[in-house]
């Protein structure tokens, strides 16, 4: 027997019962936007652009938060239409809308992941002005270009009539084919670790401080479980015989790679400590992101800098001042 709601309350929009699980797919992509505004804004509030100018992989990360939103709101809106319910709730109606929904939230989600990347590559483009280093990470910014554009491709062409129709009918090839954009997505992480890992060795600085940058850098390596998850949830899927109902748990999977992907690239710019790992060859300038950071207490120590030789000029005139004084005093009773 229902349970009558008191007066000024209206039912819940996406209940959770064992016929309904949409509002898996809502928290979820509510709490990971939730966690990449935050991250956003932080950065945001680091780079103060109105001190200072953004920089590439600023606008990378932005335009990647950017898209994540509306991803989520796509996500939400397949919710709403009859994603995560089973065939019980949904009787007659239609999977066309949730089809053509999260056909275009996983365009979104992998342009928006790659755009994660490309983020920390342009990061560490400005790390070091080596020849070496420049050279594997601009090869690293056109292979996840080129990488983003085969993921597209291999992802959305489709298996029926319509190429949004990947779960009112059943599609062999699409779980193979996001076999691949696993791999290549893992590929494309353990590159980007792996360019860091070796400017930080080649440094002739202290180990504990080279120790916390690759700590920092390994934060964005759980990303990688997320999307075995992922993956795995993709391979039970193709034994489903109730698709809207047992998707949402990729979807889930799905928004909290996303989430991660984009919060992670946004932490080695929160690490104060990177200022010990100067390169002395024109990495971490002044107008750089580590001193961006540091530009409170940079400014904090210039003016004890400035007040201290400032006393010392004072002191220095006024003692000259004494003894011209006293060489005048001397004079004027020698002439006398």
């Amino acid at each position: 027997m229902a349970t009558a709601l008191p007066s000024g309350f209206s039912p819940a929009a996406h209940p959770l019962s064992p016929d309904d699980h949409s509002g898996w797919a809502v928290i979820a992509s509510s709490i990971g936007l939730l966690f990449v505004l935050l991250f956003a804004s932080i950065r945001l509030w680091i780079r103060n652009p109105l001190r200072s100018k953004l920089y590439p992989d600023d606008f990378a990360l932005l335009t990647a938060t950017l898209l994540a939103t509306i991803q989520t709101i796509l996500v939400i809106a397949a919710a709403d239409n009859g994603l995560g319910q089973s065939s019980n709730l949904l009787g007659d109606r239609s999977q066309q809308t949730v089809d053509k929904l999260i056909y275009a939230s996983d365009a979104i989600f992998l342009a928006s992941l790659f755009l994660s990347k490309i983020s920390m590559l342009l990061l560490e483009l400005r790390m070091s002005p080596e020849k070496f280093h420049v050279l594997l990470t601009k090869g690293g910014l056109a292979a996840c270009g080129a990488a983003l554009v085969a993921c597209l491709v291999i992802t959305l062409i489709g298996c029926g009539s319509s190429p949004w129709e990947q779960t009112s009918q059943e599609c062999a090839a699409l779980y193979t084919r996001w076999i691949a954009v696993f791999c290549i997505d893992v590929a494309s992480e353990l590159y980007i670790y792996a360019v860091i890992l070796r400017m930080l060795f080649a440094l002739q600085r202290n180990a504990s401080k080279k120790m916390k940058a690759i700590v920092m850098f390994s934060l964005r390596l759980p990303a990688i479980i997320f999307a075995a998850f992922r993956l795995r949830e993709l391979s039970n899927f193709r034994t489903s015989t109730d698709p809207l109902f047992d998707r949402v748990l990729i979807v889930v999977w799905t928004q909290t790679e996303l989430a991660y992907s984009l919060a992670a690239a946004t932490i080695p710019i929160l690490m104060p400590f990177l200022m010990g790992l100067n390169t002395g060859l024109g990495a971490f300038d002044r107008d750089n992101m580590i001193i961006q950071t540091q530009q409170d207490s940079s400014r904090d120590m210039r003016s004890r800098s400035e007040y201290g030789l400032h006393s010392m000029k004072r002191s220095h005139v006024s003692r000259h001042s004494q003894v011209e004084t006293q060489v005048s005093s001397t004079s004027f009773r020698q002439s006398r």
